[in-house]
């Protein structure tokens, strides 16, 4: 029997996610090779983007997006002032249109990182590192509703906390788990 060009290309597409697999189970065995303990192996397939390649491991960067969403949406910030990214820290930026009377010449910025949670800056030039204003007590994920009435907060000059210590996360897999149970997937 003759191939067809779609038989071919269905060949061909099937034994290149054959490989691609191959090379997905390759590199997270490399990685589970060098990792000293389970935070830095999940901290090294989060930064190669593998981290839903180990069976029962949540995804961070998946649901980093998702509770940022849930976050832009309850703090009244659109989608394209948002971003988001899971390399050596995961992070997360959302843009504020709003001012303080006491700094009217700049806008300000709501960010998370993994370590820190979430805080208010005020934003300054690409050379310069943001001016914090004061970071959220309590939990290195909260409600998206408790994150909005910390900005209102802030925002309208009451008092904030300047500095204060988060634990570690033990772990990125336990952090996505906390923020699918903030804010689960939508069906």
């Amino acid at each position: 029997m003759t191939s067809t060009p779609r038989s071919q290309f269905n060949e061909a597409r099937a034994e290149a996610e054959r490989e691609r697999g191959d090379q997905r189970r390759r590199a997270v065995r490399t990685v589970a090779g060098q990792a000293r303990d389970q935070v830095e192996f999940t901290a090294m397939l989060s930064m190669l983007g593998l981290e839903h390649s180990v069976p029962g491991q949540v995804p961070l960067s998946g649901r980093l997006a998702v509770y940022v969403s849930h976050v832009a949406e309850a703090v009244g910030v659109p989608t394209e002032a948002t971003g988001c990214e899971v390399s050596d820290t995961a992070t997360a930026y959302l843009g504020l249109d709003r001012r303080l009377r006491t700094r009217p010449d700049h806008d300000l910025m709501l960010l998370w990182d993994e370590r820190l949670g979430w805080y208010l800056a005020v934003e300054t030039t690409p050379a310069e590192a943001p001016v914090v204003l004061a970071y959220l007590d309590g939990d290195t994920v909260p409600t998206p509703d408790t994150v909005a009435r910390f900005v209102a907060d802030t925002a309208s000059d009451q008092t904030a906390t300047r500095i204060r210590p988060v634990p570690l996360p033990t772990d990125r897999g336990e952090l996505a788990a906390r923020m699918a149970a903030v804010c689960p997937l939508v069906s």
